[in-house]
């Protein structure tokens, strides 16, 4: 029920203004070219094809890949929730398990994941990761009915990993290996196992990373600056902030713990049915936590621009600022444990009011921009400008309005959007054509009548554009076809059109 807000802005009509725009939508109705659908293929920083296999059924009984997609989404923050409760309750209590995981939904850096980037696999990431940890705790508990419970959802779900988002994957390994040496009853059976199995799995992959080419966009030059980890600010672009609540609690948790291990406030550690074993391994738990999460958040930073070098790393993200999604692991169960250190804030209204923060802390990033705009299965054309490696700009819809005898001129509408920054400043070129192929109108000129050119272009966003061509008085009554295309002014050259060789998209005047 508490992810309700989460869920909510799915519901609203249309879609969202994502900055991977449709492209989910295409790859669900295009199950068969997933996830490279007009993209270039990308084994291990790219998309698997998993998360798009599991809403195929959503597609079949709506007949619409946006409404397969937003259903999607809305799995991934219900299983994400109910994973990290079911994870985080042994450790944490009951209450203790809901404010992780309300922590886990309602981080800024989710949000962002699903109503910003429009990252749809990596959504699910957060939804796969949680009762990995759950598996690793059951191992840990040397009884052979909870390891056997554990190898049936832990192994399947750690091939899954690697089917939704390699990359991530690859790095998911460490952390989940050094978890598994803080769990309750350590020993070295049958966690040796998963060890050595993940050991090699990630040596191979590393080895087919390092064969692998540079990535699109330089690596080195994406790293965060300490700021946007906590800046207040809220833009077009993907929310870097860890967020105020789980900072906050997970910073109120850290000082409940130095304080207890001190002997210094005499609050209780745990509600009188836990056991000193555990105790102890909770103890061990919050550690590990606080160190994984500095590690993470060190590696967004240029500082750690070595590491990624040397180990080859690097290979596997796009971005190194991707690894922040792994830091809401960190920060749920941290955020979490304020109930287990201090008995006061399990009791009514303080937890109450604990989940209520989280929640309103993050009620900003639950705005996302919508349109109403449909493109069907598929985008009119897909253009990829000179200086890109892929396409960068599709063309949704486009509407003609015919000359009347009140209105003697063509209007073409053209809807734009487009899936990552254009460099190149482009001009369009409009011309009508008769049904021989000659030219009888033409209109070149920057988008917006040069109101706002493609640099300006924000990944997402929908851009209408209206273009009206005066016909020459000894023309057809109306043009049989349009045909639009990109230039670069300055030197002429085109962008290239997805699917043809003349650059060129030729559109039917209905």
């Amino acid at each position: 029920m508490l992810t309700v807000f989460a869920v909510a802005p799915l519901t609203y009509p249309g879609f969202f203004e994502a900055q991977s725009g449709f492209l989910p939508a295409f790859h669900v109705e295009h199950l068969s070219d997933a996830p490279n659908w007009g993209r270039i293929a990308e084994p291990l920083r790219g998309e698997g094809k998993l998360p798009y296999l599991l809403v195929r059924p959503f597609y079949e009984l709506s007949g619409s890949g946006v409404a397969a997609v937003k259903w999607g989404y809305g799995l991934t923050f219900l299983l994400g929730a109910l994973g990290i409760y079911a994870w985080t309750r042994h450790w944490l209590g009951t209450r203790g398990g809901v404010l992780a995981a309300v922590v886990y939904t309602y981080l800024p850096w989710h949000l962002g994941t699903v109503y910003v980037r429009g990252a749809y696999a990596e959504a699910w990431l957060w939804a796969l990761w949680p009762p990995l940890f759950w598996a690793i705790d059951r191992l840990n508990e040397h009884r052979l009915p909870a390891a056997l419970a554990a190898l049936i959802v832990g192994s399947p779900l750690l091939a899954a990993l690697f089917w939704t988002q390699p990359g991530l994957a690859v790095l998911t390994l460490p952390l989940l290996l050094a978890y598994g040496a803080v769990g309750p009853g350590r020993g070295p059976w049958p966690l040796l196992r998963l060890v050595e199995a993940s050991a090699l799995m990630l040596l191979l992959l590393w080895i087919a990373a390092r064969r692998l080419g540079e990535a699109q966009i330089p690596f080195r030059d994406q790293f965060l600056h300490p700021f946007q980890l906590l800046s207040a600010a809220w833009g077009d672009g993907p929310p870097y902030q860890l967020g105020l609540a789980a900072v906050g609690l997970s910073m109120v948790a850290v000082a409940l713990w130095v304080a207890s291990r001190g002997g210094g406030t005499g609050e209780s550690q745990a509600e009188p049915s836990t056991t000193a074993d555990l105790a102890v391994s909770l103890g061990r738990a919050l550690g590990f936590w606080v160190a994984a999460l500095v590690a993470l958040v060190l590696l967004s930073l240029p500082l750690s621009a070595f590491v990624w070098q040397a180990t080859g790393l690097e290979r596997f993200l796009t971005y190194p600022w991707q690894v922040l999604a792994l830091a809401g692991l960190p920060l749920a169960f941290l955020a979490g444990s304020v109930i287990r250190l201090d008995e006061r804030l399990a009791t009514l209204p303080a937890w109450a009011g604990l989940v209520a923060l989280v929640v309103l802390a993050s009620y900003p990033y639950l705005a996302p921009r919508f349109t109403q705009i449909d493109p069907g299965p598929e985008p009119v054309a897909m253009f990829q400008p000179v200086e890109a490696d892929a396409p960068q700009i599709v063309l949704l819809d486009y509407e003609v309005a015919l000359p009347t005898e009140t209105t003697p001129t063509l209007t073409l509408t053209l809807t734009w959007q487009a899936v990552a920054p254009v460099e190149g400043d482009y001009t369009v070129f409009v011309h009508a054509l008769a049904e021989d192929g000659t030219k009888v109108a033409q209109r070149d000129t920057r988008p917006c009548n040069g109101e706002c050119p493609t640099p300006t272009w924000q990944p997402g966003e929908i851009i209408t554009d209206r273009y009206q061509l005066a016909l020459a008085p000894d023309a057809p009554a109306s043009p049989s076809r349009l045909a639009v295309g990109l230039y670069l002014l300055e030197s002429g050259d085109r962008a290239t059109v997805v699917g043809r060789d003349d650059r060129t998209v030729f559109l039917d005047v209905r």
